[in-house]
Order: structure tokens, then C-alpha cells, then sequence
């Protein structure tokens, strides 16, 4: 339906022979793909022809249509992912949906986990989402809006029964938004500034995570009830949701502790300005009278307490609220976050005339008041008036009419706070050492503007926790952790300015957790030694037992650009396998940041069989993990959705947690291990040696794909480079995108194939790898992604960009990827026992079968494009960028 729409847009807008054309070029494409096989290289050939002798004036709307039909591609592929699910839980004695919650506590019954132990594992469960700014979305705000109100449609038709008008008026409505998509801009005109980023990652928790996690956990209990025949009773909402989206200061010099500031506050701001409506709605629905229920005496006490210290808003609302106890509780608690709400606006007022005043020079001291007597103090001392309501509710036989919606909205405190999220810092671990160094020396020494910028973030951040209480900053990310003084000097940087843990310099501890993240493959290796060492240290160890966790977060992205898929993967194994006993040898209780991406290269991949694949003992009831760039539309775009991600997410750790998946025996675990560790060794030098030592890599990389343009591509506040340099300063993101769009995706695969030969070839090897991938989910999920990365590329595309570098770079790189391309997809077929690639995913395999064939042209039309700009006949930038936007949208992810 969507596609006829558009060609009828097409049509309307652009002309018959426009959409004749685009139709001539998609049937060629198919004919390529999966024509009779004799035929296929004629219609390559004529593709090839059509769209090198394209009139100029029809590139950008060919590029369009695609990009637009990808667009609806997606949508209709989400759509089907929610009516899928909603029919499963309309059909009577159907199994449980695979990864729903109802099918996880099965599977922990099935394993022998009591009601009493899966109610405590569910109460143990703390899951963290961290919203970052990564730059891989590359598809406009206004795009994105769109395609959400085409979703709400899509939602209408199938939930409502129209009448034949109503229908006709929806299917109008549809068309209309499709033309509108169709006439707006696909490119971003500037580069998005931190401000928008923050509005753009605050849509996503304010419309669809705000009103859903209380959802979670009512369907975690319903989910409990139906397998274990009994309740879970009062459970603590595990998923906390959290940003890095205004606190990012690694290489991002646009995120200076002003704009760091003005993020917390426009976080509180609005996650005040959603709890002020929701106690106002609550007031309006609490009107039970005392005439018919007789009001608990400690809610009557409380209200006294409450006209007391508030006699002006007891003033306003007595005469209003008489007999109605609820109600008048409900007014107070607005009128006190009115007035906390007030106090955020007006310090963001009086930042923003600062920024305009002073703009980048040392601000003065901002003298403001920390609050007054009506304002809340905390959000526990709103969590204790709504847990006042909610009990005497209960005590007054109100659970039926009231009561389940203020535990809402308790529970949606408890998990945001004031703010809809908390905001994290990271900063280099450099800037750290250097502002440490500039403090403890006896004379005056230049401070760098890395330094500076990290003393400045922590002065905000100590004045933002007397504002509001730690929950508005206390998490510090040190990237690029090479030693424990790395994370002792962010410690005394913190002390120094007003974050020690009594508020005094001098303090052994800090409000803030200083959590190291390791990404190369070097500080990977060496990440429990520099663990060890701080846990060994006094004073850290203090601070650490202070703070009841020690927080590590480990990158997936730099270690494999730096070693491979394989040699990361086994370095972040190990990782995992070594950090919890450094932590319980000390005592300490760890939790493990996954610092992931969207792409197989960069850790991407199904959330549970991701979560699953972690070494025994990695989750113990605590996960933390990033969600980036695209993976926020793809995962949290409609509530059906996200809630299927967070089920995904809380079943595979709660899993994982009580140990109840089929686990192959100690013995055998450590014979899997070693193997992977050779095969991952072999992967390291054959990567390596291509991508490292090689001199003509860089050459051909920089010319066979489009990295120029993605660099020139509008989709991220921060630099495509943490400084300037070739190769080794390009961050993993733009690195993979590269790949992405020349249909090579490299990152995810080479050294794969080398890597499984290298054990394959042996005496026993192929049974070897074949046992891996039956008894052991790390290997299994490796592979899986592999599988689905090799289907997903397009080596004869490929070619074509290859043909784009110079003849000496094309003779040294091109061979040797294509050879290790084949090399790895024959093994992979060989362990897995299948004739063709997916064979053991249909659906996915489909997907992948029907989208392939549509994203040809743009690459064709991509090639033709650089080898026009390179060449100086005839550029076409506006054309060009539209080609990445529409290859990303075809193969879903970017970097």
C-alpha cells in the first residue's frame, strides 16, 4: 500500500516519465539479482547503462524515490514487527512469544528456579540505558517525525474498525504525509548543534519511555503471576534511564561545561514540567470524598503538616479541596513542583543570559538560591508524598480507583528523578591527568583547555548536585583509561572542585563515580591488572565501598578497528571473564558498562543472545549498555517496541542473572576459549597486516569508499576525527559507515575467515567449531552476526567502488579482501551446515533477499558520483550526500 502511494506521489509530483524511469531501473535491478541466470549480466549491464546516461535533472529525484521507498520500507518492517507480536498475544494456548517475559520465567521454571529466587532476581535486576549522541543517525529530525505520524496511522487501520469513510479519510491522510516526506529536504542544512541533540534524545524518553516503564514493570508482574501461579508483589522498577547527550566531552569540543550545565537543567526542566502535569491530572482523578471513604489519619496528619509550611497555597486550594482529602494532597504536591520547577527555569534563564553575556570567557559566579520553602528538596521527598497517597489509598479502599496511578507515577520517579534522564560526563582520561597535574603543582603552570574544560564540567557538576541532588550528575567516563593514575587523578580533580564526599576538598572520597573505560586492545588486556591496582589503593578503595559499586565500561569499537572482529571479541571476553573476580576479591561489587553500537563491528546484535553470550558471572543483576544514533528510531520509535526491547534486555539478564541457560560443561568451556583465542590471534595478524601494514591501505580505504563525504555529512555535533592524523585519529564510527556504504562491510568480517581456517584446516578442527557453535552462545552469537554481515554485503558492488582507487592501491587491497570475503563465507556456511547464508533465519534472510536489489542503484549511482567529484566533471555534492542517507536507510544501520 505505502509503495503504490508513493508511485502515485511520484506520478503527481515529478512526472510519468520520472516514475516510468525509476520503474525501468527497479526492474533491472531485480532482473540482476533474480532473474534466470543467463540474463542476469545483460541486466547489469543495461542497469549499469540507465543510470550512467540519467539526464542531470533526474539523479536527485531517482536518489529520492528510493531513499523515500526505503523510508516506508522500514516503517511497513516495523509495523509488522508490532502486529506480529499483538497477534501472538491474541491467540489462545499459544506458546509465549520467544524472549517475552512470560517465555523467560518459563524457561527459569523449566530450569529449576523457585518463585522465590526469580522474585529475588527480578528485585535485583538494575538496567541501565545510556542515550548517546553517536552520529549514526543520519535521517533528519522532520523526517523521523513524519514517518511516526505515518506510524500512528498504520496503528489506526489496524486497531479500529472504519467506516468506508473514515477509511478513505485515513488513507488520504496517509497519502498526504507521504507527499509531504516526498517535498522535504532529506539533508541537513548545518551540522546539529549539542542543543539539538539533547532535544532530539529527549523525544524519545518524554513520548514513548516516560508512560512505559511503569508498563514494564505491571507486565513483568503479569508475566510472574501466569507462570508461577502466584504474585510477585512490591517490586522496585529495574530500568533507569540515562545520557550522555550534552555531557560528551570526548572530542567534542562543542560540549564545554556551560553547554554540560544548561543539558542537566534542560533535563530537569523537563522532567519537571511532565511531573507537574501528571499531579495535576492526579489531583483532578482523586476526588473521593470523605463523606463516602474515611481518610487514613496519616494522610489527614500530613496535610496539616502541609497547610502549615505552605499557608499560601493551603489558602488557595482549602476552600476548593473541602472533603476531598486526596485532592487537596495531590494540590500540594503540584504547588511544590510548580515552585521546584520554577527555581530550574529561572537558573537556566540566568545561564543562557550568562553564555550571551560572557560567551566563551571564565564566567563570574552566579550567585542563585538553592531553593526555597515550598520547592522539594529532593525527588525522595516527593517519592515519600506519593508513597503517602498511594498506601492510604490502599488503607481507604481505593486500590481499584486511584491507587495503581499513583504508583505510576511513583514508579516513574523512582526511575527518572526530576529529570527525564541523568546526565553522565566523559572526558578524556588525558584532560584528567593534566588538570590533577596542574592542581598539585607548587607553581603557576599553563592549564590546557582539555584541563580547563574538565574543571569547569565538575565545578558544574558539584553546584548541579547542590541544586538537585546527585541523580542530576554523578557518573565521570574517563575514555582512553591506560592506569590506575588515570582514575586517581579524575578522583582529585573531583575533591578539588567541591564533589568530595562531605562536601569538603580534603574529603578521601567523591559524590561521583569515576568509571575508566578501556577501548584499545592494549588497555583491554591490561584493564584487571589497572583495576586490581585501584581497588589495592586506600583511598580509592574508601571511595569505592562509599559508593556501593565500581563502574568499567568496556569500548566495542576501538579494539576492533584496531585488532579485528575476532582478536576484540576475545580481548572483551577475557575482560569479562577477569573483572569480576579482581572485584569480589576485593570486596567490591562491579557493574559493567557495554559501551556498544548498532553495527556487528562496533558489538552490535541481538540484545538478549548478546546478553546471553557475556561469561558466567559478567551480569549479576546489574547491565548497562548504550543506545546510539539509529538504534534509538529502531528500537524506541513506538512503544510496542521499546517494549519489546526492554523485555529482550530484562529477560537475558534475569537470565543470566540466576545462571538458567544450558551452560557446556567447566572443562569444555576452557577447551572452547583456548581455540578461540588462537583462531583469534590468526584473525589479529591477517587484519593487521592488511589494515595496519600495508602502506597502500590507507591509500585505497580513503579512495574506495566515500569517506570524504560522510565526513561533509551533517549528522553529529562532534568530528568525524579526534584530532587531526590519518587513519589511527578516525573514530570507529565513520570508519564502519565508510564500509557500510561501499557494501563491503569490512570491519565486521575480515580476519574472520583466516581466523576459522586456522583451526578449521587441523586434525578435528571443523567438529571442533561445529561443538563451539552448538554448546557455546559466545561463539554462536559471533557467528550469527558474521552471517548476517557477509549476507548483507554485496561484493560485486564493491568492485565497482574498488575500481575508484588508484591502479598500485587496487593491486595490493582488492584481491585480498575479495579472497578472504570468500574464504569466510565458505566457513561460516561450512560450521553452520547450510548451503546458503541465513539459511537458518527465513525471515531475516528474506529481508535481506528484497531490500538487496533497491539499494544497487544508489550504490551504482554513488560510484558514478565520486568518480565525477574526483575527477572535477561535473560535481554533484547535493546528489552524492543524498546517496548516503539513502544507502543507510536501505541497509539500516551506518556505523
Amino acid at each position: 500500500m505505502l509503495g503504490r502511494m508513493l508511485g502515485e506521489v511520484l506520478r503527481e509530483q515529478e512526472g510519468q516519465a520520472l516514475f516510468d524511469q525509476e520503474e525501468r531501473i527497479r526492474r533491472l535491478s531485480i532482473q540482476r539479482r533474480r532473474g534466470p541466470r543467463a540474463g542476469r549480466a545483460q541486466a547489469a549491464g543495461l542497469l549499469a547503462e540507465a543510470l550512467e546516461g540519467l539526464p542531470g535533472e533526474q539523479i536527485e529525484p531517482i536518489i529520492r524515490a528510493f531513499t523515500v521507498y526505503f523510508r516506508l520500507v522500514n516503517l511497513a518492517e516495523q509495523h509488522h514487527r508490532v502486529r506480529r507480536a499483538r497477534a501472538h498475544a491474541n491467540t489462545a494456548d499459544a506458546e509465549p512469544q520467544r524472549g517475552s517475559f512470560e517465555a523467560t520465567f518459563h524457561a527459569l521454571r523449566r530450569a529449576g528456579i523457585s518463585a522465590a529466587q526469580a522474585r529475588e532476581g527480578v528485585r535485583r535486576l538494575e538496567i541501565i540505558l545510556t542515550l548517546t549522541a553517536h552520529p549514526t543517525e543520519a535521517s533528519r529530525r522532520t523526517v523521523l517525525s513524519k514517518l511516526h505520524r505515518l506510524a500512528g496511522y498504520l496503528e489506526q487501520r489496524d486497531r479500529c474498525r472504519q467506516t468506508p469513510a473514515e477509511k478513505e479519510r485515513a488513507l488520504a491522510a496517509v497519502r498526504e504525509e507521504i507527499t509531504a516526506l516526498w517535498q522535504t529536504d532529506e539533508i541537513r542544512h548545518e551540522r546539529p548543534s549539542v542543543g539539538d541533540e539533547v532535544k532530539n534524545v529527549a523525544w524519545y524518553i518524554e513520548e514513548i519511555l516516560w508512560n512505559l516503564l511503569p508498563e514494564v514493570t505491571d507486565q513483568i508482574a503479569r508475566a510472574f503471576g501466569r507462570v508461577y501461579g502466584e504474585p510477585l508483589g512490591p517490586t522496585p522498577g529495574p530500568v533507569r534511564v540515562h545520557s550522555w547527550v550534552g555531557g560528551d566531552m570526548d572530542g567534542n569540543p562543542r560540549v564545554t561545561p556551560d553547554v554540560l550545565e544548561d543539558a542537566i537543567l534542560a533535563y530537569r526542566v523537563r522532567g519537571l514540567r511532565r511531573l507537574v502535569r501528571a499531579a495535576q491530572q492526579l489531583g483532578d482523578a482523586l476526588s473521593q470524598s470523605s463523606r463516602h471513604v474515611t481518610p487514613p489519619p496519616a494522610l489527614l496528619a500530613s496535610l496539616d503538616r502541609d497547610a502549615e509550611r505552605l499557608p499560601e497555597v493551603a489558602a488557595t486550594w482549602n476552600a476548593r479541596t473541602e472533603g476531598e482529602p486526596f485532592r487537596r494532597k495531590l494540590r500540594f504536591v503540584q504547588a511544590r513542583l510548580e515552585a521546584t520547577l520554577a527555581l530550574g527555569e529561572s537558573r537556566r534563564a540566568a545561564l543562557h543570559r550568562r553564555m550571551e553575556t560572557h560567551g566563551s570567557e571564565p564566567p563570574p559566579s552566579l550567585a542563585m538560591p538553592l531553593g526555597n520553602a515550598t520547592a522539594y528538596g529532593s525527588p525522595e521527598e516527593l517519592s515519600a508524598d506519593l508513597e503517602l497517597v498511594a498506601d492510604t489509598l490502599a488503607l481507604a479502599g481505593c486500590a481499584r480507583s486511584g491507587e495503581h496511578e499513583v504508583r505510576a507515577l511513583l514508579a516513574r520517579v523512582r526511575a527518572f528523578g526530576f529529570s527525564i534522564a541523568e546526565l553522565e560526563a566523559r572526558a578524556p582520561a588525558e584532560d584528567a591527568r593534566a588538570a590533577a597535574g596542574t592542581l598539585s603543582s607548587s607553581t603557576t603552570v599553563q592549564m590546557s583547555s582539555g584541563a580547563a574544560r574538565l574543571l569547569g564540567a565538575l565545578d558544574a557538576i558539584a553546584r548541579a548536585q547542590r541544586e538537585s541532588g546527585e541523580t542530576a550528575c554523578r557518573t565521570l567516563i574517563l575514555s582512553m583509561t591506560q592506569g590506575p593514575d588515570d582514575v586517581l587523578a579524575a578522583l582529585a580533580c573531583a575533591r578539588a572542585m567541591g564533589l568530595g564526599a562531605e562536601g569538603k576538598a580534603d574529603a578521601r572520597g567523591a559524590r561521583i563515580d569515576i568509571v575508566p573505560l578501556f577501548e584499545s586492545y592494549q588497555a583491554l588486556t591490561g584493564s584487571a591488572d589497572i583495576v586490581r591496582a585501584l581497588l589495592d589503593h586506600p583511598d580509592y578503595r574508601e571511595h569505592v565501598r562509599a559508593r556501593g559499586v565500581q563502574e568499567v565500561m568496556i569500548g566495542y569499537s576501538d579494539s576492533s578497528k584496531e585488532v579485528g572482529l575476532l582478536a576484540a571479541t576475545a580481548a572483551l571476553r577475557r575482560t569479562q571473564e577477569a573483572l569480576p573476580a579482581v572485584a569480589s576479591e576485593a570486596g567490591i561489587t562491579l557493574r559493567i558498562f557495554h559501551g556498544r553500537g548498532e553495527s556487528v563491528a562496533r558489538g552490535g546484535g541481538p540484545a538478549q543472545e548478546a546478553i546471553l553470550a557475556l561469561p558466567p558471572g559478567a551480569v549479576a543483576g546489574r547491565y548497562k549498555a548504550t543506545e546510539q544514533g539509529e538504534a534509538l528510531d529502531h528500537k524506541y520509535a513506538r512503544p510496542e517496541l521499546a517494549l519489546r526491547t526492554l523485555e529482550l534486555v530484562l529477560g537475558g539478564a534475569l537470565l543470566h542473572t540466576l545462571d538458567a541457560q544450558p551452560r557446556a560443561a567447566p572443562e569444555d568451556l576452557k577447551r572452547y576459549a583456548a581455540a578461540f583465542d588462537e583462531m583469534a590471534d590468526a584473525g589479529r595478524l591477517a587484519y593487521r597486516a592488511l589494515v595496519w601494514e600495508d602502506p597502500q591501505f590507507e591509500k585505497f580505504f580513503s579512495t574506495a569508499t566515500p569517506l570524504d563525504a560522510i565526513t561533509r555529512l551533517n549528522i553529529g555535533s562532534r568530528p568525524s576525527k579526534r584530532a587531526s592524523g590519518g587513519m589511527e585519529s578516525l573514530r570507529a564510527i565513520p570508519w564502519v559507515f565508510a564500509w557500510t556504504q561501499n557494501r563491503a562491510i569490512l570491519p565486521a568480517w575480515y580476519g574472520v575467515g583466516t581466523g576459522l581456517a586456522s583451526l578449521g584446516e587441523t586434525r578435528g578442527g571443523l567438529a571442533l567449531l561445529r561443538e563451539m557453535a552448538a554448546s557455546w552462545p559466545f561463539f554462536r552469537a559471533l557467528l550469527s552476526g558474521v552471517e548476517m554481515v557477509l549476507a548483507k554485503s554485496e561484493i560485486s558492488i564493491f568492485t565497482r567502488y574498488a575500481a575508484l582507487a588508484p591502479e598500485d592501491a587496487r593491486a595490493a587491497i582488492a584481491p585480498r579482501i575479495l579472497e578472504e570475503h570468500t574464504r569466510t563465507r565458505r566457513w561460516v556456511k561450512r560450521i553452520l551446515g547450510v548451503k546458503k547464508l541465513l539459511d537458518g533465519n527465513p525471515t531475516l534472510q528474506r529481508s535481506i533477499a528484497l531490500r538487496n536489489p533497491y539499494v544497487d542503484p544508489l550504490s551504482y549511482l554513488q560510484v558514478e558520483l565520486l568518480r565525477s567529484e574526483r575527477t572535477g566533471n561535473h560535481p554533484r555534492d547535493r546528489e552524492l550526500l543524498l546517496t548516503l542517507n539513502g544507502i543507510a536507510a536501505g541497509m539500516r544501520n551506518t556505523g
